[in-house]
């Protein structure tokens, strides 16, 4: 069974600390999806839905965009940045 390692210090650190609530969900919850599938870390714009049940996912991962959190891929989704650091 796959897992994801999450440090302890991880809801402090400088560009989690201030995501919404929604933002910080969508961003666990693309770590437990890329380490449960296949994806090379990135989450396309149809998996997004999957990944997450929210009411404004594009939204949030725009979020985690701005966060530098995610790296934005045009015509196809988005990539975890940093995920194997």
């Amino acid at each position: 069974m796959p897992w994801a390692h999450i440090d302890e210090r991880f809801p402090w650190n400088w560009r989690v600390r201030f995501l919404s609530d929604g933002a910080f969900r969508l961003y666990v919850s693309a770590i437990c999806w890329s380490a449960g599938n296949p994806t090379d870390r990135v989450i396309t714009s149809k998996e997004l839905r999957l990944v997450v049940d929210a009411r404004a996912p594009r939204q949030q991962a725009e979020e985690l965009v701005a966060a530098e959190l995610f790296e934005e891929l045009p015509g196809v989704g988005w990539r975890i940045h940093d995920y194997h650091d």
